[in-house]
């Protein structure tokens, strides 16, 4: 049996290992977890490896949880989508949604994504910043064909789509490719417009959302907020030299 540098075995070390889910500690369970009862299978797609440890301690007991594979057969599938630079795209959730019971493990930063998919036939969501209890319920009514989106979930659906009804197609659209980086001048060549609409648009969104309370005085403000608002894709994935930023979510910006 090996040792880590601190004397303890490996095997110990992994009992120790917790990974955060939710806002509550669950230990990961490596391997098959303990049953005490009918254990259920889940499959997960999305998401980062120690994820799929803390999925692990978090449904010990009720489910025997594994990776996404071509030959899993229909039923309760869950898309963790508590890393944005690791989810699954809009299209595959949506061919999710037709072939399996989809349940969504949502982040603040893809209250977009989520809701698209819950538009696309996805059967429950639940906050990665909700109890586990929340968690395990939502799988449980998905697992049974029956929908479930939990109350704060919903809550930040419709913070989304408040924002967005903020903000004009063209301002949009512009938060878009500018949030993606893109110059202003090339934001208007895109858009068929003159470089002075362009900044006038900008403006005016950033006024807008600057009324909310929303920070976005920063192109990677703006980017974070495009990405919350669903209107752009993470560049990054997981494990790529990206600096991680911290930004305000939109379920914690005031009405």
């Amino acid at each position: 049996m090996h040792e880590d540098r601190g004397g303890r075995s490996t095997a110990q070390a992994e009992r120790r290992l917790m990974v955060r889910l939710g806002g509550q500690e669950a230990p990961a369970v490596v391997g098959r977890p303990p049953v005490t009862g009918a254990v259920q299978q889940l499959s997960v797609v999305g998401g980062h490896p120690l994820g799929l440890l803390g999925l692990c301690g978090a449904l010990a007991g009720s489910h025997q949880v594994s990776r996404l594979t071509a030959s899993t057969p229909r039923g309760a599938v869950l898309a963790d989508l508590s890393c944005a630079g690791c989810a699954p795209t809009a299209d595959e959730l949506a061919r999710l949604a037709r072939d399996h019971h989809l349940v969504l493990l949502v982040g603040a930063g893809t209250l977009g994504l989520a809701e698209e998919a819950l538009a696309n036939g996805a059967t429950a969501a639940v906050g990665a910043w909700e109890p586990v209890a929340e968690l395990r319920r939502a799988v449980r009514a998905a697992s049974a064909g029956e929908a479930c989106t939990t109350a704060s979930v919903r809550a930040a659906g419709s913070r989304v789509r408040e924002v967005r009804g903020l903000l004009s197609r063209q301002e949009q659209e512009v938060l878009r490719l500018y949030g993606a980086d893109l110059p202003v001048k090339t934001v208007a060549r895109r858009m068929g417009i003159t470089v002075g609409t362009a900044k006038e648009y900008l403006k005016r969104l950033r006024a807008k959302l600057a009324a909310r309370g929303m920070a976005v005085s920063t192109k990677v403000d703006l980017r974070v907020l495009a990405e919350e608002l669903g209107l752009l894709r993470p560049a990054q994935r997981c494990g790529s030299s990206a600096p991680a930023v911290e930004v305000r979510s939109l379920r914690e910006v005031a009405g």
